[in-house]
């Protein structure tokens, strides 16, 4: 019997060939991509739902205000909601608003900021150009940012916000 034979059969070699460990890499990154992608998906549809929630409380509480509110209209602000009693129907919290009542939600401001603005009938027959031109508040438009787009904001309307009434005309001014 040679030395050759002795080892061959009382050791044998373990291990994994390079090709095997390259297959077992790759389907750990193919899994890993498909993991990424599919929380991006389902992190941005959070985001968008949460937004939407954000903006569809402020449309409620905007329609409470109306009915339940001391003017007997829309809120013209958005501190009539959040400077509010908290045992009133009406009262917001947890919201933020846009600093700048001209520029629309961004997504770095986060999934509870919305823009408020007031649409109403101005002091005279024409479209009203500043809130402070309005004489009564007829309806509001929330906006909030889309995060499933990536881009842009998405509207939701309460009460009237354009039209005319008794000859006057319903607006919403930018500033």
């Amino acid at each position: 019997m040679s030395f050759n034979n002795i080892r061959s059969k009382t050791q044998t070699q373990n291990g994994f060939t390079i090709v095997e460990l390259l297959i077992v890499v790759v389907v750990i990154a193919i899994l890993a991509a498909i993991t990424i992608v599919s929380y991006n998906g389902i992190t941005s549809r959070a985001n968008a739902s949460a937004a939407k929630t954000t903006a569809v409380s402020v449309q409620k509480k905007a329609e409470l205000y109306a009915s339940d509110g001391p003017t007997g209209q829309y809120p013209m602000t958005a501190s009539n909601l959040t400077s509010a009693a908290t045992n009133t129907p009406y009262y917001l919290s947890g919201v933020k608003f846009t600093v700048n009542p001209n520029t629309n939600p961004l997504s770095t401001e986060g999934k509870d900021t919305v823009k408020f603005v007031t649409c109403g009938i101005g002091a005279t027959t024409a479209q009203p150009t500043s809130i402070s031109a309005l004489a009564s508040a007829t309806g509001n438009i929330i906006s909030y940012y889309n995060f499933l787009a990536g881009s842009g904001v998405e509207i939701i309307s309460v009460g009237q916000i354009s039209g005319t009434t008794n000859g006057y005309t319903i607006g919403c001014p930018v500033s």
